[in-house]
């Protein structure tokens, strides 16, 4: 708004001010060249009167008359400074001889100076008050738009936004912001409550599922091959209640998760260890390179649950080759030999429902959007790049090692 009104006054006055130059200079023309032009004609002609110059305010040489600065001029009128004098000169030549017509103009001249003055203080008293109005209407308008966004980041309680009461676009806005905010407001916690609940819910059975699952591998163990059985229903019912847990972390706000120092090595090599099973038929290995002991501030739940996805996905993806698993002082990279992913999927492949092969029928397409819910829960980074031995690199990038 400010640059608008300045553009405003700078062209208003800027028309005004071209006028005037105009004007001045049409009025120069007129009462100053065409009078020496008709004056030079009364010169010529023969019923001159050396008396008439002095009515007229000019001064006239001739000949040898013509003061020497003013012998180097060509024909044409002519605006010199002599003597401290501005003067328009009008140089002639009749019947083979030279004259000049001399106008003293030094009080035209600083009447025109004057006005050039005046003229650019206007302009420029224009601009200020401009930039004032400006600056004064933006305050008005911009003002209650500043506040209220102001009020929107500090995520002030429902009924505090600024403007409600008002009945201008402000209002409109205002009220349009304080419905949407209310309306996603509800729907958050619609899905804590869900999510919170949920987990509630399952974590009795599934507790009840793993004691009856130990009750049995004790009471089985002259039966090896149920005692299989057992152990499998034992496994699946505590990484079921693992992710339940993880769920019911990212569940929480970030800013309200407790954090605390967690170990890799022993958390991937345990992965490791639950992987294997994923191995059996497979000409594969699982291969695990850690060049330190690394410990991060964390949620075990969630960091187990982002690198066990990442493994599981490799080991369910990869038919023969090696695995690995590397652990440095700032990220946990996971690296297979498989057949890698198509370039449709890349872009999307950490949006939810996303699979890795559009013939690939097992999997939800969840785990590795729960991977990066979990690394921006946590202040990480998720990415994928190619191997290179073709097929998939998933690197978890954590900064507080």
């Amino acid at each position: 708004m400010v640059a608008a009104y300045v553009l405003l006054a700078v062209i208003i006055v800027g028309f005004f001010a071209g006028s005037t130059f105009f004007v001045v200079a049409e009025i120069e023309n007129e009462l100053i060249d065409k009078r020496l032009a008709r004056a030079a004609d009364l010169w010529k002609a023969d019923s001159f009167n050396p008396v008439l110059p002095k009515t007229i305010d000019l001064r006239f040489f001739k000949g040898k008359q013509i003061p020497p600065p003013l012998l180097r001029l060509d024909l044409g009128t002519h605006e010199l400074r002599l003597n401290g004098r501005s003067l328009h000169v009008l140089i002639g030549e009749a019947r083979g001889e030279r004259y000049a017509v001399v106008d003293d103009q030094s009080d035209f001249e600083s009447i025109e100076s004057s006005s050039y003055i005046a003229l650019g203080i206007a302009f420029l008293g224009g601009i200020a008050l401009a930039i004032l109005i400006g600056r004064a209407s933006a305050s008005r308008v911009i003002l209650p738009l500043t506040n209220l966004a102001t009020a929107v980041q500090e995520e002030r309680e429902p009924g505090e936004l600024p403007g409600l009461d008002a009945t201008d676009e402000i209002g409109v806005l205002a009220r349009a912001i304080e419905d949407r905010t209310n309306q996603l407001s509800l729907a958050l916690q619609r899905e804590r409550w869900f999510t919170a609940d949920v987990s509630h819910e399952l974590r009795t059975p599934l507790t009840i599922m793993l004691g009856a699952a130990e009750v049995l591998t004790s009471r089985l163990r002259d039966r090896p091959d149920l005692v299989v059985m057992t152990e499998r229903i034992r496994r699946n019912a505590a990484d079921t209640a693992q992710q339940v847990g993880a769920l019911l972390q990212l569940a929480r706000a970030p800013e309200s998760t407790d954090l605390s120092l967690v170990a890799l090595r022993p958390l991937i090599e345990h992965e490791i260890e639950r992987c294997q099973p994923l191995l059996r038929g497979k000409p594969l290995t699982l291969r695990f390179v850690a060049t330190e002991e690394v410990s991060v501030q964390a949620v075990p739940e969630l960091v187990t649950i982002a690198v066990s996805n990442l493994m599981r996905n490799a080991c369910q993806h990869t038919e023969q080759g090696v695995i690995t698993v590397r652990l440095d002082a700032g990220k946990i990279v996971v690296e297979d030999s498989g057949t890698g992913l198509p370039e449709t999927v890349r872009n999307r492949l950490f949006d939810r429902f996303v699979r890795g092969s559009e013939d690939f029928t097992s999997g939800s397409g969840l785990g590795l959007s729960i991977v990066k819910r979990v690394a921006e829960h946590l202040g990480w980074m998720v990415s994928h790049d190619l191997g290179p031995n073709g097929g998939s690199r998933f690197t978890l990038l954590f900064s507080n090692a």
